[in-house]
């Protein structure tokens, strides 16, 4: 089997209301090209073919993710927060709260011992600190774009993206809480791109560097930190 049926037959094809063929590599290394509704099969396997090598490419960057570093929710574990790394230290409590300092994460709990208990605390922690630090560096972002008004912003879990952009609302994953401003930036930065460019063509790529000079240098930094953690 040669490269282009190896991308052919990891690719899923969504056809809907679009104009332009798009060829995605996610993260978790699945493929989608979404098409037009009339695109014909000719088309879109010519497409997928002018694609092959840039896919298989991506592929092969994103392998390198795969041995991710698992949060345990115990003493000893590490947590990522705004692009460092601190040591978690679980502590009993009557009370369920969390503070850090430049070193350690505290977590008080009322379940010392229960894993999923803590883990939810800490979850519910980061989604705070998410709604807050995401909402501020949008406004700054948003200081570079005078035409945009401002636009709602929803923290939503999102398997295959860091965040979109639709109907003026920015979503934006919570797992870049984990990464550093600069990074959370970049990907609001490409969002707000999307204002002007639905896709992803070259005018898209040329505002991006315009707004963003080393953008693939923080995506690729970013992903790293974030792809090799769950």
């Amino acid at each position: 089997m040669n490269i282009y049926e190896i991308i052919k037959n990891k690719t899923n094809i969504i056809k809907e209301k679009r104009k332009t063929l798009a060829l995605i590599v996610h993260p978790d290394l699945t493929i989608t090209l979404k098409a037009p509704l009339e695109a014909e099969e000719y088309n879109i396997n010519k497409f997928i073919e002018k694609r092959t090598i840039w896919a298989f490419k991506q592929l092969e960057y994103f392998k390198q993710f795969q041995n991710k570093q698992v949060q345990s929710y115990v003493s000893g574990s590490n947590v990522k927060y705004l692009g460092r790394q601190y040591m978690l230290k679980v502590e009993k409590s009557d009370n369920d709260y969390i503070t850090f300092n430049k070193n350690r994460f505290l977590l008080y709990t009322k379940q010392h011992d229960n894993i999923e208990y803590n883990k939810n605390i800490l979850n519910k922690f980061m989604y705070e600190k998410a709604q807050v630090v995401f909402y501020k560096e949008l406004i700054n972002c948003l200081a570079t774009f005078k035409d945009i008004k401002t636009p709602i912003l929803k923290i939503r879990q999102l398997n295959k993206r860091w965040g979109s952009y639709l109907n003026n609302t920015i979503t934006l994953n919570p797992a870049l809480i984990m990464v550093d401003k600069k990074s959370i930036r970049y990907v609001i930065t490409h969002e707000l791109c999307h204002y002007y460019y639905k896709d992803h063509s070259k005018d898209f790529y040329a505002l991006l560097t315009s707004k963003i000079p080393n953008w693939q240098e923080i995506k690729h930094n970013m992903e790293l930190k974030i792809l090799t953690y769950k």
